[in-house]
């Protein structure tokens, strides 16, 4: 999942690949369901956690 996607990504890269609006995606962010850091003033996910918060989703079917 993701395979072609950088290791560690932007907020806004994250927005793009679950087709979600930008304050969903802060939502998962401050709700700690996505993991991410603050670099330079904006969020980073790592591609790991993305994953594992689609998987664990309950909306998730492989």
């Amino acid at each position: 999942m993701f395979e072609n996607e950088p290791d560690l990504l932007t907020r806004k890269q994250c927005q793009v690949l679950l087709q979600v609006s930008k304050s969903k995606m802060l939502e998962f962010i401050h709700n700690g369901w996505i993991p991410a850091r603050k670099i330079a003033g904006s969020f980073r996910i790592e591609k790991s956690d993305l994953v594992d918060f689609v998987k664990n989703s309950r909306y998730w079917r492989p």
